[in-house]
């Protein structure tokens, strides 16, 4: 199988840039990286990985059937005693780490919580929360002081709204969120001692609370995921460690990405007052803006996958059984494929963003995602004609998400 093709010319070392895209304290700004990989090439190897950043060699990797994830098979043989530990146990175990027949049998056990049907009775828990969560905003800042809009709205929300899902009492989820952060380090390429450590105490306190959600819904049903876990679980049609496995999963990705969706449009908006002039009026379509700010800064920014089969990608050949991770901020603004790719211009042509992946792995919450989104920027800017930056927004220093921790507005 080949796809694509090489790119020729002289430019800055691929090794020295992902090393440095590599680089313990992450990226401020991976974009000017990305373009100098790129121009390279759309594929390079460093050390063991191959690092994919061209739009056309990242789709087909991730719709590609003969491509994989990193599954239990494969940590077995590359990370001998993931077993021993609490997060990797866990996380290694969850849908997004498995292929099939597992990946199909594990995702239709989730899947109808994201149907359709159920997507429509969200809406109203998102107004609901939405205004809450407004109001607040404006009691916070009516001396005129500033307000952070990461832990006033946009984690909150999403928090909120995956907790109704799953059934975590509401008192409860603001406290669990903050460990989900850590835990969710389990995700990145490169952690240090400290990190670890922060995630190995999260994945312990995580496991205590949701083994006892998990109790309690056997003893005491309810109308929620966690429910419907146990009972498939109960049915025989996962394990102990997959159920808690996916709750886990699904807490923490199912914040963070939303929450750095809504922090990065908000900025976006921010620093370009015409397009925010623009939805507040109604003048152009939140969708839009949305899709934009997914190509523009991609919440998750990277996607391993392995070889299958020998192939070739971007002029690259690699054998069978090799990682490769594609860059998707990266793909996003390939300059083959986006005119003026650094640009954020939500009337461009509509073009499929590979922000939530793609193939059979394509993020189950991608919907849910959006429809939080383009039901709280409009809402947001609405309430808050004069919102504007009010100091140094700072983002969590790592590649794999372009999360802000903190962001102070002024409303």
């Amino acid at each position: 199988m080949t796809i694509s093709g090489p790119v020729t010319g002289a430019v800055e070392d691929p090794a020295a840039v992902v090393a440095r895209l590599l680089a313990p304290e992450g990226p401020g700004d991976p974009y000017p990286l990305y373009h100098a990989l790129r121009s390279a090439g759309p594929v390079h190897r460093a050390g063991n990985i191959h690092f994919v950043s061209g739009y056309a060699e990242c789709q087909a990797v991730l719709g590609g059937p003969e491509f994989r994830v990193q599954d239990p098979e494969w940590y077995d043989s590359n990370l001998p005693g993931w077993r021993d530990n609490t997060a990797t146990r866990l996380m290694y175990q969850s849908v997004q780490s498995r292929n099939n027949p597992d990946h199909n049998r594990l995702r239709r056990l989730v899947a109808g919580a994201f149907s359709p049907r159920r997507m429509a009775g969200y809406a109203e828990v998102i107004d609901r929360v939405t205004d809450g969560l407004l109001d607040r905003m404006a009691q916070a800042g009516a001396d005129g002081g500033r307000v952070d809009l990461m832990e006033q709205l946009a984690y909150p929300l999403p928090t909120a709204v995956i907790g109704e899902i799953l059934g975590v009492p509401e008192a409860d989820r603001e406290h669990f969120r903050d460990l989900a952060v850590d835990f969710f380090r389990v995700m990145d390429i490169v952690t240090d001692h400290e990190t670890r450590e922060r995630m190995d105490t999260a994945a312990a306190a995580l496991l205590e609370f949701w083994t006892g959600m998990v109790g309690e819904r056997r003893r005491a049903p309810r109308e929620d995921l966690t429910t419907e876990l146990v009972a498939a679980c109960d049915a025989g049609l996962l394990s102990q460690d997959e159920l808690l496995g996916i709750a886990m999963f699904l807490f923490s990705a199912g914040y963070g990405t939303t929450a750095a969706l809504l922090g990065n449009a908000t900025e976006q908006l921010l620093t370009h007052p015409d397009e925010a002039a623009r939805l507040r009026a109604g003048e152009c379509a939140v969708e839009a803006v949305v899709e934009e700010s997914l190509r523009h800064e991609t919440p998750t920014q990277i996607a391993p996958r392995l070889t299958g089969e020998d192939c070739t990608v971007g002029g690259v050949d690699i054998p069978a059984g090799q990682l490769l991770v594609c860059l998707l901020g990266a793909a996003n603004r390939d300059p083959a494929r986006y005119e003026q790719p650094d640009r954020f211009w939500p009337s461009r042509p509509p073009g499929r963003v590979l922000s939530f992946g793609g193939g059979v792995h394509y993020c189950i919450g991608a919907a849910l995602s959006r429809m939080e989104a383009t039901r709280v920027l409009p809402r947001l800017l609405r309430r808050f004609p004069r919102l504007a930056p009010a100091g140094p927004r700072l983002r969590r220093p790592a590649l794999r998400m372009r999360l802000h921790t903190s962001f102070p507005v002024s409303l």
